[in-house]
């Protein structure tokens, strides 16, 4: 089906989804229910509804078979549970995650192949080593994406700007051009339902992209010499390095690293920006949002055009985690005072 249609059906949908949710009082999001948006929420009362038309798109679209389907949907609907509160454990969903994704790649056979470091490339020749490491990366990547689903635009301008840069590469033997595409524009509509607060993604969203945009990530990365397994890297590097941050910082501050708390850099950058500037319009959120998307998409453009030189990557990877840990340091003493 032809992008264009794809945008006016699942904009049909995504209006159809949100007048449902809002009428039946179904996945809605407000302050009193999740407290660490109270600082940033951008409306009282907005459906969790994205995580849904990712979710068809997904159904609809990509070209996996029907237990590969099966085994990523279980994603979705976990996040669903997380959503409705009917599985409130952070540990628990971890647990089953974990096993979900396990499933998924004993099934697919598809695993991290090569890391261009002697020593763990040598490890990955044990298969049990690279399920394991590949487990480790995708689990990294699904959660951090929930915690960077914290200010509107933040998450779906991530993996919007990722989904551009697999359109730049053209590799159609991996990827059809028009479903990239298709993704896209659909990606582009949920967007600007998100930026204007109508629709949130919820765990299921944010789940779900993760771990979908990380097989994508897997499969081009399996199908392909050519691109360096650091360019994968750079691409997933700010959902990776919030949620090791958050893991670490946490835990040296003797608090529970699974909760969620309102102290990240995006929340940092929003409070510091309201403070500063005296802003009160409710724009400041995905405005916020957009000043990290920016910096993002420049540096996978910057990688986009080095994508098979490793070393370059790195420096690109290395340069990302200090410029977050020098403004994270900088954002949190200026909040604190």
């Amino acid at each position: 089906m032809e992008p264009y249609y794809q945008f006016l059906i699942f904009l049909a949908l995504l209006m159809f989804v949100n007048f449902f949710f809002l009428r039946k009082n179904l996945l809605i999001d407000s302050p009193n229910v999740d407290k660490h948006k109270k600082k940033i929420i951008f409306s009282n009362k907005v459906p969790k509804s994205l995580g849904i038309i990712v979710f068809l798109f997904f159904i609809i679209n990509f070209r996996f078979d029907a237990y590969e389907k099966i085994l990523i949907s279980f994603i979705f609907f976990l996040g669903i549970l997380s959503d409705t509160k009917r599985l409130n454990s952070p540990k628990l969903r971890f647990f089953f995650q974990a096993l979900i994704v396990l499933f998924y790649l004993i099934y697919s056979e598809t695993n991290i192949q090569s890391t261009k470091i002697p020593f763990i490339d040598n490890l990955l020749r044990f298969e049990y080593f690279s399920v394991f490491l590949t487990l480790f990366c995708i689990l990294i990547v699904i959660n951090g994406s929930n915690f960077i689903d914290g200010l509107n635009t933040l998450c779906l301008g991530y993996y919007l700007s990722v989904s551009v840069i697999i359109l730049l590469l053209d590799i159609d033997k991996v990827y059809n051009f028009e479903i990239i595409y298709s993704f896209i524009s659909v990606l582009l509509l949920m967007y600007f339902f998100n930026f204007f607060g109508k629709s949130f993604l919820g765990d299921s969203g944010s789940y779900f992209l993760g771990i979908l945009v990380s097989i994508l990530l897997i499969n081009m990365h399996y199908s392909t010499v050519i691109i360096s397994p650091w360019f994968i890297a750079v691409l997933v590097w700010y959902p990776a390095f919030e949620i090791l941050f958050s893991i670490i910082r946490r835990s040296i501050q003797s608090k529970n690293p699974f909760f969620p708390d309102n102290r990240h850099l995006h929340q940092l950058l929003y409070l510091y920006l309201k403070k500063k500037f005296n802003l009160k319009t409710p724009f400041l959120n995905p405005i916020t949002a957009n000043v990290i998307n920016i910096y993002n998409f420049l540096t996978f453009y910057l990688a986009f055009n080095y994508y098979n030189l490793s070393l370059v990557m790195v420096i690109i990877f290395i340069f990302n985690c200090f410029t977050y840990l020098v403004f994270y340091l900088i954002l949190e003493k200026s909040i604190s005072k």
